[in-house]
């Protein structure tokens, strides 16, 4: 099999089995967090030209979330974070092992188990990566709600006793909340996880050079574009679940 659906392990510490797709997260984590210390002070009101590219994609977000809460600057506030966290984590994920000489496409080393693997593999071909995204996901948007509408206010949602009609409609909604994870998890997945096995077979077949360019460039706007569809869907789960006239 040229990608394995499992991580491959690369070393056990005190029990911890360390796997590529973890190493692949905690390095990603550890330039996101030195970006910001770095970059966070050299804020200035006269911006330079890397702080107006990133003030223009933080304002065409937040015009987009604005957008899908009907201009309520006080969610799109709260929803920022979130929605760009979601969109940021998952696409350096995944754009990390396309980098040369480091990921799928070149760097192995040899594991506890004396078998050669890829040091760096994407995090979201990891099914539990993507399960966890996910819970985050529904965990963060059931909580907003909550605060949003109040536990009875939220509540109203899912149980309907005043028509048939109503409480079969709760009985489905409470349906979506489990589909949700379900959908988001196995889409992220099955997609970082096919665009792997179709880089590894046209290295296999067209050798390691110039062949596999265009593969990998598309695999770079399929990596784009999955990290947008995961954060623009928990935006819009936001947006519903804490909508007021959303509630019957």
């Amino acid at each position: 099999m040229l990608v394995p659906k499992s991580p491959e392990i690369l070393t056990n510490i005190g029990g911890f089995l360390l796997t590529n797709t973890v190493l692949t997260a905690l390095v990603v984590s550890v330039i996101i967090i030195i970006f910001v210390i770095i970059f966070s002070p050299r804020i200035n009101e006269i911006p330079s030209k890397f702080q107006i590219f990133l003030e223009i994609i933080f304002n065409f977000t937040k015009e987009f979330i604005s957008e899908q809460t009907d201009g309520d600057t006080r969610r799109v506030n709260i929803f920022f974070p979130w929605i760009m966290a979601f969109f940021l984590i998952i696409l350096l994920n995944n754009l990390f092992e396309m980098i040369p000489f480091l990921g799928i496409v070149s760097l192995e080393i040899k594991n506890s188990a004396g078998v050669y693997v890829p040091l760096f593999r994407a995090a979201n071909s990891d099914l539990n990566s993507t399960l966890a995204l996910t819970f985050i996901s529904v965990i963060v948007t059931q909580y907003l709600a909550f605060k949003e509408l109040g536990f009875k206010g939220h509540m109203k949602r899912y149980f309907h006793w005043n028509k048939p009609i109503n409480f079969i409609y709760g009985v489905f909604e409470i349906i979506s909340e489990f589909t949700k994870v379900i959908s988001l998890s196995f889409r992220l997945y099955g997609n970082i996880y096919a665009g792997d096995v179709i880089i590894l077979l046209f290295l296999k077949l067209a050798g390691p050079y110039f062949a596999p360019l265009p593969f990998l460039a598309f695999e770079v706007l399929i990596d784009i574009i999955q990290a947008g569809i995961f954060a623009m869907l928990t935006l819009s789960f936001m947006s519903i679940l804490t909508n007021k006239e959303e509630v019957i």
